[in-house]
C-alpha cells in the first residue's frame, strides 16, 4: 500500500514538473530572442547624452532624478532604465542575456513566493506529508504559471517580458512582489527570521518604485498577507508585531514616493486634453466600470473557469487543510478574502485610469497587468475558500477521500469538455507560452529576430554623420515578439534616438519592400 502511494505521489510529481517546463520553457526560449525597440533606444540615448554632460556616474544618475521630477515617479525603474544600458554597454548578445535573465526571476519568484505560502500554511515536515507538501507547491506553481502565460488572452504580455522598458517598469516590479511576499512568509514560520524580514522589507520598497499600476496593487497585497497570518495564528500568539508591518508600511510609503513625486502629476496636467478638468472623482467612477468590464470578461472565459473549478475540487480533494498541525483558516477570513480581491482590482486599475484621463486600459501592458492581478487575485481566493470548505467537512467528518477524488475527477471531465463545446475559437485561444511553440515551430520568432538584427547591424556598419535608409522584405505577422519602433518617419522620437546611438544624420527603416 505504501509503495502504491509513493508510485501515485511520484507519478503527479512528474506531470506537474511537465506541466510547468512547457509553460516556462518557451518563455525563456523567447527571451533569447529579443532586441531593443521603441523607449529603450529613446533611454540609452538620453542617458549617454547625460553622461557626455556631466559625467558617467553624475550624469547618469541626474537623468533618472530628471526623469522623476518631471514625468514619472518609478523612481527604481527611472535608475535602472539610465544605469543599466545592456545594449549600448554590452550589445544585442548581452542585450538578450539581460532579458532572459528577467524572465528567468519571474519563474524563480513566482515559485519563491509559492514556496513561503504553503510552507506558512503547512508548516509540519514530518516524512509523511513531505511528498504531498511538495505536490502542493507544484501544483499551486503550475495554475499561477498557467494563469500567466497559458490562458487566452496572455500574449498580451510581449510587452511585458519581452521588451526592455515595460519589463523594467512592470516585471521588475512584480518579481520582487514575489520575492517580498515569499520572504514575509518564511519569516513567519522561521521563528521570526529577522533576515526575511529585512529581505521583504528590501522588496517591496523595490516593488513600489515600480510602474504605479504595479505599486498600487504591492500595498494591497502586502496588506492582504499581514491580515492571512493574523487570522492563522494560533491561539495566544500575537503576529501584529513591528516586524509583520513593516514590509507593508514600507511598501505604501514607496507608492506615495511614486505616486506623489512632482513628473507624475506634471505628467498628468501636460497629457490632459485642453478644455478637460479630470478629477478624481471621474477616475474612481470609470475604475468602477473598467473593473466591472475586465472582470466579466475574465469570467466569461470557459478555460479560467474550468482552471478554477479543478483548483476549487483540488484543494479539497487531496486535503490541501486536512493536517491537523496546518494553521486554521478563519470563517471571517472567507468575507475579508472576497472583499480584498475586489479592493486589489480596483487599486491595480485605478492608477491608470487616473493617469490616462479616462481612456482605460488601452495598450497591452496595462491591460494584462490588470488581468494578471484580477486572474492571481481571485485563483488565490478560490484556494483560500476551498481550504475553508475543507476543514468544515474535516470538522463534521463527512470529507471521504474517495469521495472527494471521484468527485474532483468528474469535475475535471465536465471541465474539459465544457471548454472544448463552449470555446468556439479555439485556434485562437492559445496562451502566450503555446503561441510561443506555435511561432517557434513555424520558424516564426526566428525569422523576426533575423529581420531585427539584420537593421540593427546595418547600422551599426553605416558611416558615421550620414543619412540611413533601409528597405526590408515583409514583416512576418507575430503574436508574441514586440515591435522594433523604428518608423518611416525621420523626425519620430524613436528614429531620432536611434540615428544618436549610431552617430548617424537620419535613419528611416520602411518594411514590405518585395
Amino acid at each position: 500500500m505504501r509503495k502504491k502511494k509513493i508510485i501515485g505521489e511520484w507519478s503527479i510529481t512528474v506531470l506537474l514538473i511537465g506541466v510547468i517546463l512547457l509553460l516556462a520553457v518557451p518563455l525563456l526560449l523567447g527571451a533569447g530572442y529579443t532586441y531593443p525597440a521603441a523607449d529603450d533606444f529613446f533611454f540609452e540615448n538620453a542617458s549617454t547624452e547625460w553622461a557626455n554632460m556631466y559625467g558617467a556616474v553624475r550624469g547618469r544618475l541626474s537623468a533618472a532624478w530628471n526623469y522623476y521630477m518631471t514625468w514619472e515617479g518609478r523612481y527604481i525603474s527611472n535608475l535602472l532604465l539610465f544605469t543599466i544600458l545592456p545594449f549600448t554597454r554590452f550589445g544585442l548578445n548581452g542585450f538578450r542575456i539581460t532579458m532572459v535573465m528577467h524572465s528567468l526571476f519571474f519563474v524563480v519568484s513566482l515559485f519563491f513566493m509559492v514556496n513561503g505560502i504553503i510552507n506558512f500554511s503547512q508548516p509540519s515536515e514530518d516524512a509523511n506529508n513531505r511528498h504531498s507538501k511538495r505536490n502542493k507547491k507544484l501544483y499551486l506553481y503550475a495554475v499561477l504559471l498557467f494563469a500567466a502565460l497559458g490562458l487566452p488572452g496572455t500574449c498580451l504580455g510581449r510587452e511585458i517580458f519581452y521588451w526592455y522598458t515595460a519589463t523594467v517598469g512592470y516585471l521588475v516590479g512584480i518579481n520582487s512582489l514575489f520575492f517580498s511576499i515569499g520572504c514575509f512568509f518564511l519569516a513567519n514560520c522561521r521563528g521570526k527570521n529577522r533576515g526575511y524580514y529585512i529581505c521583504s522589507v528590501l522588496f517591496a520598497f523595490i516593488a513600489a518604485g515600480s510602474s504605479p499600476q504595479v505599486a498600487s496593487f504591492v500595498c494591497s497585497w502586502h496588506l492582504i498577507a499581514l491580515l492571512y497570518v493574523i487570522l492563522s495564528a494560533e491561539c495566544g500568539r500575537k503576529q501584529l508585531h513591528f516586524w509583520n508591518i513593516c514590509p507593508f508600511l514600507v511598501s505604501f510609503y514607496g507608492a506615495v514616493i511614486n505616486a506623489a513625486s512632482p513628473g507624475s502629476l506634471r505628467r498628468s496636467r501636460l497629457t490632459m486634453e485642453e478644455g478637460i478638468n479630470y478629477r478624481v472623482m471621474d477616475a474612481v467612477k470609470d475604475t468602477f466600470i473598467c473593473q466591472k468590464d475586465e472582470l466579466g470578461q475574465i469570467l466569461r472565459d470557459p478555460i479560467f473557469i474550468a482552471l478554477v473549478v479543478t483548483s476549487f475540487l483540488i484543494c479539497i480533494c487531496f486535503e490541501v487543510r486536512g493536517d491537523k498541525k496546518e494553521r486554521p483558516v478563519a470563517g471571517i477570513g472567507v468575507l475579508f478574502m472576497a472583499c480584498a480581491v475586489l479592493v486589489s482590482q480596483f487599486l491595480c486599475i485605478f492608477p491608470v485610469v487616473l493617469g490616462y484621463h479616462g481612456k482605460g486600459l488601452y495598450n497591452e501592458r496595462t491591460k494584462y497587468i490588470a488581468e494578471f492581478e484580477i486572474r492571481f487575485s481571485l485563483i488565490f481566493a478560490i484556494i483560500y475558500v476551498a481550504c475553508y470548505v475543507s476543514q468544515m467537512l474535516l470538522k463534521k467528518g463527512k470529507c471521504n477521500r474517495t469521495s472527494w477524488l471521484a468527485g474532483t475527477l468528474c469535475g475535471v471531465f465536465i471541465c474539459t469538455v465544457g471548454v472544448m463545446f463552449l470555446n468556439k475559437d479555439m485556434e485562437g485561444a492559445g496562451g502566450y507560452s503555446f503561441e510561443l511553440i506555435r511561432e517557434f515551430s513555424c520558424g516564426t520568432v526566428q525569422e523576426v529576430f533575423s529581420m531585427r538584427k539584420e537593421v540593427l547591424d546595418a547600422l551599426e556598419a553605416a558611416e558615421d554623420g550620414t543619412d540611413v535608409y533601409l528597405q526590408m522584405p515583409p514583416l512576418p505577422f507575430t503574436r508574441v515578439t514586440y515591435s522594433q519602433g523604428i518608423t518611416t518617419d525621420p523626425g519620430e522620437l524613436v528614429n531620432q534616438s536611434v540615428a544618436s546611438i549610431f552617430h548617424l544624420n537620419t535613419v528611416v527603416v520602411e518594411y514590405g519592400i518585395q
